[in-house]
Order: structure tokens, then C-alpha cells, then sequence
């Protein structure tokens, strides 16, 4: 007993000295304060309960129960799209507030992302990261309403980035955040947050093949999140993400090249064809970030709005330029 105590402070005493520097909310090489990160945003995080939806065939994802959490002092929540799919009456369980009916403003299927709208004011909207900040092994934060317990939070870290053909979730996406965060049917549209308490994604779908907890679960990032939110602000019409028309492959990665995607083709009418782009031009960059997957270009444009600009680094033979490709 005396050696496993021994054991277990010269454990801790290196994991103190070797972790991370400290950020806001977390203790010298320690863990966030998780407690004082709950009590400050739970405010702001919501139970979404549906009745009369339409029946969802995937196990891994739930229907009749979800979360939410606010995004605009005015009363707007963000949940997941298919948490409120058919819908015939939606009530938000807002904290301080009891059950609100909401109406929907609008949904994105492809982002997997709805906006609702209840009649109470001055609400606190969480503030949002940029996920592409985030590091695996990183803390992390969800909250959900599992089996319809109200803002049940639960802890563990980013276990994966860019996760894409899950399966899972909404199919066309390309880049989610994979964190071990107990989660279960309940947890959709709840968001997952950084140790300081801001919002890097909203909980979309697990991986299980038991309908419960098996330690993945996907995250849809904020910033795509918060675009499509952008979008949806003009009605309850089914929004669609702004599209470059722009067909590309990823090249192998080779030491001393910069990694890129190569320019195989174009959709009708593309906006990137008619701003002078041609097969076999590689792409570097989007907006200042390079590019080394396919979902590195989704995430730049999906990030974005229609009429927006994305601003691309071409190589052409041997010779690179900026090229400014307007969205539709």
C-alpha cells in the first residue's frame, strides 16, 4: 500500500509539473474548473422536447428529446435538425423560464442545424471558439438532455479531429470533432465546449451499436454551425450552404511540396470556373488556412454565406496567385 501511494504522488507531481500551460478557467498544469464552467453557461443550455415527429429509422441518433442552447439575446436556439424534423409543436425547457413553446425559424439539413425562436428576451448566448483551434487531447464539455434529463453534462477530451465517413450524422459533411464525452440518445443539439466554456461544436450523433454511451461521439463545428445560422435567419425554408461549383482531389503527401488540392473539375454554372480557375490548378489555401483535405475546402465554404468571398492561393505552373471566388 505504502509503494502504491508513493507511486501515485510521484504520478501526479509529473503530470502537474508536464502539463499545458495554463489558460483561463484552468489551473497551472491542472484541469479546467469544470464546476465554475457549468454554473456559468448551464443558464444558457436547454431541453428540447418535440411532439408528434416523424419516427427516425437511425438508432444512433435521437427523436422526441434533445438539447439546445441560446444563440441571440432575442430568444433564438440552435438544436439539431433532426431532432426536430416533423415536428407538429416544439417546447424548449429554458432554465428560469419552465417550458416555452418555440417556433422554428428555419433548418439546414446539411449541416444538420435548426433555429428556433421563443417569446422571452434577454437571454445570455453562449460565446462561440474557433474549432479549428482545438487540439486533440484537449478538455471538453457536453451537454445534452440523455433519456430527458435536463442539462447533463458530461467530460472528456477531443478525441479526433476531420472525422468524416462515419456513417453517421449528416452524410455530407466532412469534418467533424470525435470526443469521448459520455453521450447518448438526447445529447443531439447540445453543445460541446472548450474548458473555458465556449462553444467549439454541436453534438449531432454517436457511434453505438447499442443505442447508449460507447465512448464516440460527433460534434458538428461552430463555426459551420453559426454560418448556417446566418443563413436560416430569413425563414423557415431549408437552407443550403454556399457552394464553389468547384470539384477537387487530394494529392499524396510528398516532403518538400505543399500540400493542396488538385482542381479536377467543375459543376455547371461554378462560380470558381468563371473566376478563372482550370483543371489540374492546385489549390493551397482558403481564406490564409492551407488546404490538405477535401474537408479543409468544405470548411472554408461552409463557413461562409452566399454572396460572401473566398479568398484562394492557386499554383499554376509553378507560379502562385490569389484568386477571389464569390459563393452561390
Amino acid at each position: 500500500m505504502r509503494h502504491l501511494t508513493l507511486l501515485c504522488l510521484v504520478f501526479t507531481a509529473g503530470w502537474w509539473l508536464g502539463g499545458p500551460a495554463a489558460r483561463e478557467g484552468t489551473a497551472a498544469g491542472g484541469p479546467p474548473d469544470f464546476a465554475a464552467v457549468v454554473a456559468r453557461v448551464d443558464p444558457s443550455v436547454v431541453r428540447v422536447i418535440v411532439r408528434s415527429s416523424t419516427a427516425s429509422a437511425d438508432r444512433s441518433r435521437d427523436d422526441g428529446v434533445g438539447a439546445g442552447f441560446v444563440v441571440d439575446p432575442a430568444g433564438l436556439i440552435v438544436t439539431s435538425r433532426h431532432v426536430v424534423s416533423g415536428a407538429q409543436r416544439i417546447v424548449v425547457t429554458l432554465p428560469g423560464h419552465g417550458a416555452l413553446d418555440a417556433t422554428l425559424v428555419g433548418q439546414d439539413e446539411a449541416t444538420d442545424t435548426a433555429l428556433l425562436r421563443v417569446a422571452v428576451g434577454g437571454l445570455a448566448p453562449l460565446p462561440a471558439a474557433d474549432p479549428r483551434r482545438l487540439r486533440v487531447g484537449e478538455w471538453i464539455l457536453a451537454c445534452g438532455s440523455p433519456y430527458s434529463m435536463a442539462n447533463s453534462w458530461s467530460v472528456g477530451i477531443v478525441s479526433g479531429l476531420g472525422r468524416t465517413n462515419v456513417g453517421v450524422g449528416p452524410r455530407s459533411l466532412r469534418d467533424f470533432i470525435q470526443t469521448d464525452a459520455a453521450a447518448n440518445l438526447g445529447n443531439s443539439g447540445g453543445p460541446l465546449l472548450d474548458g473555458d466554456g465556449r462553444v467549439v461544436g454541436v453534438m449531432t450523433a454517436i457511434l453505438s451499436r447499442t443505442g447508449g454511451h460507447q465512448g464516440v461521439a460527433l460534434a458538428v463545428p461552430i463555426d459551420v454551425v453559426l454560418a448556417a445560422v446566418a443563413r436560416m435567419r430569413g425563414g423557415p425554408t431549408a437552407a443550403q450552404p454556399p457552394t464553389l461549383g468547384l470539384r477537387v482531389r487530394e494529392l499524396p503527401s510528398v516532403a518538400d511540396t505543399p500540400p493542396g488540392l488538385l482542381v479536377t473539375g467543375f459543376d455547371a454554372g461554378s462560380s470558381a470556373l468563371d473566376s478563372g480557375l482550370l483543371v489540374r490548378d492546385v489549390v493551397l489555401q482558403a481564406d490564409g488556412l492551407p488546404l490538405r483535405r477535401t474537408a479543409d475546402l468544405q470548411r472554408a465554404v461552409w463557413a461562409k454565406t452566399r454572396g460572401q468571398v473566398v479568398v484562394l492561393v492557386i499554383q499554376r505552373d509553378r507560379r502562385r496567385f490569389e484568386v477571389r471566388v464569390p459563393l452561390r
